[in-house]
This record gives structure tokens, C-alpha cells and sequence, in this order.
């Protein structure tokens, strides 16, 4: 831990903000300044390094009314430029695809090359250079852990000030090293920031997960704050003090199947039946028995594990990358929620993706992610948890639109969203009458 971060258990409150004014989850204006002076001036993820492999891919990220493209060039390297033409203000490029040896505006054909330079026009099949420059509006843009962030500002801090200690402190899980097979998308009716604020605490658990209290403790939960960013550390594998002991093993054995068999090396989101649980030994807990479970199946996907501490082997470690990426990251595997703004103050998405480290034989062990549109119908079948989300941010936006004149207050255990709307602060520098009390 650095001299800018301090830890605190979700019972000791860390004097961070606890008054947040409801019009920056409903305010059109909020919104705008947000597009101006946070989504212009931050790093964010855009995709991972398994999504441009090779020269010529490229894919788009869109956030709010921006849009940016990542590009691998022709020497290998990573690029990113707005998705904009300077001729006309077309869009370049939409979505992902492969191959490109030179980008080419489809209103009228200005040509520039994989760095971004400009080529030259077509005209009547007469390829013609201009004098000039009119090149592509580059993007800063760096990687890390297999995932490429950008920032639309080149003047901006480099990403490895900008993400602090969490490097280093992530360094054991290998994240680079992941792989995903698939990207999932899905549409919902509430802010980004309502998103972010439900994954970043465990305060709600009781009360919109009661399952989930059969496997984790909910209420000794350490957070982190760091200056940007936040994380917690939540212990599975143990049921929460407010179940008052009244789990049984075989239903904690069962809740661990369904929300983290493929911890053991299901599926995910299993639908496998549980089945009666495992031998618990004299001596030992259920949680020291999936600890076992988990160090054989971390065993078939190689060595980089052996030396992990229980806690490192089964407890989720918890980061919010300020703004809008959050990461459950585990031993072998990781989950990243993204959110972003969507047409009105009042929409955003969810991004999902699941990362896997696979053997390395695996023929498979770095595959082009697959984008996934989902409906709601869709959601289903990723387990019970996030469709109860889902219920809940419909109606906490709804909420927030009765009184947007009012504040949110936080207790201690919603640390984390009170130091998220503190960094805002110093991106917005809002107007005095919408900083927070």
C-alpha cells in the first residue's frame, strides 16, 4: 500500500464524501460536462490486445457521443484515433474487423494510412494526394495486463502513473495471460454511475442477493482507497455473520457450485446439480475443502499458483479503475464490468467479459473476443445474481428521478462511491452549485 492509499473495514467510516447530489445520475447538463471534461481527459479500457492481434484490426469503442478506434499498424503497434474523418466528420470505421492496409472514408473515398497519415483522395479511379496536414486525430493509447486503454487527451499523465500501485499489486494473477472467448453488451435503463455503484459495495447483498450470503461475508469486507481508484477484499467460502451460523454445508456447497463452480473448473454460471458436499475433514471447514478443489484445478492450468496463501486462492479481490471498469479478480479468473454512458442521462450499457487463464497448450488460449448483444430475456441464463442487478438499477434510476434536487447519503460500507464522485470532482471541476456538500 502506498502513502495515497489507506484501508479501512466496511464498519470505519474513511472520511471520504457521503452526500452525493441525485442530479449527477439525471442531470442532462451533468452529463454534457461529463463528455467534456471526463470521457476527453481520462484513461479508460477500450478493448483487449486479443481483440487487435494482428496488423490491420482494429475495433471501435463508443462512449457517450464519442467514438474511438484502436488499430494495430502495419509494424505491429498500437494506435488509436477519433473515429472521425477530418474532411467531412464521417465516421471511419464501425465496429471490429481485420485486415485493414489503409482507412478509407466510405462518404468519399480520403485514404490514410495504418499510423493515421493521409494518403491521398480517389477520384474517378485517379488516386490524387492533397498538400497538408489532415491527419487522423490520434489518441493516446497504452496497454496493460491485456488490456488497451486510451485517452483522448495526448497531453494526459501516462497510464503508469494514472493506475498507480495496481500493477504491482495485481501482478500474481498473470491477467495478461487471460483469455476471452466472448464480449457481452446489454442495455439498461439508469446511468453508468448507478451501474458502477452497485458493483462497487456489498452493502446491498442482503438485501437484493440473500443467496449469496451462504458463501461470502458480506460485512468484513476491508476496502482500500487509493487516489483514484478503490478496491475491497471479500472472503468466500464462509457464510455471512448475518446468516447467525444457520448455514448448513451442503447449502453452502450448493450456492459455491452455482455462482462459482467455475472456480473448480465448471462451467460458468453452471446448472450442473451440486450433488451432496465433499468429506469435510476433522480439523478442517467446507472453505478449506473448496481451497483444496480449487489448487487441483489451478494445478491443470499450470505452476503460477503454487505459492498462494488460502486467502489469495479463494477470496475475491475487488478493484474499481475509476471511472467505469471493475474488476472481480480471482485466482485463474476474472470477470470486468464495464459501463458506459448511454443516449440520455437516464441509459447505459453493461460490457461483460469473462477471462479464463487456460493451459498453455490450449489451442484456443488467446481467442479474438466475439461481441454478444443481449436482450433481457438473455440474462437468464448467466446465473441468478446479475438478473437480480439488473431489478434493482431500473429502480434505483427511477428513484433518483423523483428527486433530483435531493442527496444520496451514504453510510461507511458505500466508501467506495463516495471517493468515485470525489474524482469526478476533479475532472468536472463542477459549477459551486453542483460540487458535493
Amino acid at each position: 500500500m502506498n502513502s495515497q492509499s489507506k484501508s479501512t473495514n466496511a464498519a470505519v467510516d474513511p472520511k471520504v464524501a457521503t452526500r452525493i447530489p441525485a442530479s449527477r445520475y439525471t442531470s442532462t447538463e451533468w452529463a454534457d460536462l461529463e463528455t467534456q471534461r471526463l470521457w476527453s481527459r481520462v484513461w479508460q479500457i477500450a478493448c483487449t490486445e486479443d481483440c487487435v492481434p494482428d496488423c490491420g484490426d482494429y475495433w471501435e469503442y463508443e462512449i457517450g457521443p464519442l467514438s474511438i478506434f484502436v488499430l494495430r499498424d502495419d509494424e505491429g503497434a498500437l494506435r488509436a484515433f477519433k473515429n472521425v474523418c477530418p474532411h467531412r466528420g464521417t465516421s471511419l470505421v464501425s465496429g471490429s474487423g481485420r485486415g485493414l492496409s489503409e482507412i478509407r472514408c466510405p462518404y468519399h473515398h480520403w485514404r490514410f494510412d495504418s499510423k493515421g497519415h493521409f494518403c491521398g483522395t480517389e477520384e474517378d479511379g485517379v488516386r490524387t494526394g492533397r498538400p497538408g496536414s489532415m491527419s487522423l486525430t490520434s489518441v493516446a493509447v497504452d496497454s496493460w495486463g491485456g488490456f488497451v486503454f486510451v485517452n483522448p487527451d495526448l497531453n494526459c499523465e501516462p497510464l503508469s502513473e494514472f493506475l498507480e500501485v495496481l500493477p504491482k499489486e495485481l501482478e500474481w494473477v498473470g491477467m495478461e495471460q487471460f483469455g476471452c472467448s466472448e464480449f457481452m453488451t446489454l442495455e439498461v435503463p439508469c446511468n453508468w454511475k448507478v451501474v458502477v455503484d452497485a458493483f462497487i459495495e456489498t452493502y446491498h447483498l442482503h438485501a437484493v442477493h440473500p443467496q449469496m450470503l451462504a458463501i461470502a461475508d458480506d460485512v468484513h469486507t476491508p476496502i482500500t482507497l487509493y487516489d483514484k481508484h478503490t478496491m475491497f477484499m471479500q472472503p468466500y467460502g464462509v457464510p455471512s455473520p448475518r446468516r447467525n451460523g444457520d448455514v448448513s454445508k451442503q447449502e453452502l456447497w450448493e450456492e459455491f457450485i452455482r455462482n462459482l463452480g467455475h472456480r473448480l473448473g465448471l462451467s460458468f454460471a453452471s446448472v450442473e446439480r451440486p450433488g451432496p458436499h465433499p468429506p469435510v475433514p476433522e480439523g478442517q471447514t467446507l472453505r478449506d475443502v473448496l481451497v483444496t478443489k480449487i489448487r487441483e484445478h489451478l494445478a491443470t492450468l499450470g505452476s503460477r499458483y503454487d505459492h498462494l496463501d488460502d486467502n489469495h486462492v479463494i477470496d475475491d479481490f475487488h478493484y474499481h479503475v475509476f471511472p467505469n471498469s471493475i474488476f472481480n479478480v480471482f485466482a485463474g479468473w476474472c470477470g470486468l464490468i464495464r459501463a458506459r454512458p448511454g443516449r440520455t442521462p437516464h441509459e447505459s450499457y453493461i460490457d461483460m467479459w469473462n477471462f479464463d487463464l487456460r493451459p498453455k497448450d490450449h489451442p484456443d488460449r488467446h481467442p479474438r473476443p466475439q461481441v454478444h448483444c443481449l436482450t433481457p430475456d438473455d440474462v437468464s441464463s448467466l446465473g441468478s445474481v446479475l438478473p437480480q442487478d439488473l431489478a434493482i438499477l431500473a429502480r434505483a434510476q427511477k428513484g433518483l428521478r423523483q428527486d433530483e434536487d435531493g442527496l444520496l447519503r451514504l453510510v461507511p460500507a458505500e466508501a467506495r462511491i463516495g471517493r468515485m464522485h470525489e474524482i469526478l470532482d476533479r475532472y468536472i471541476d463542477p459549477p459551486l452549485d453542483r460540487r458535493l456538500p
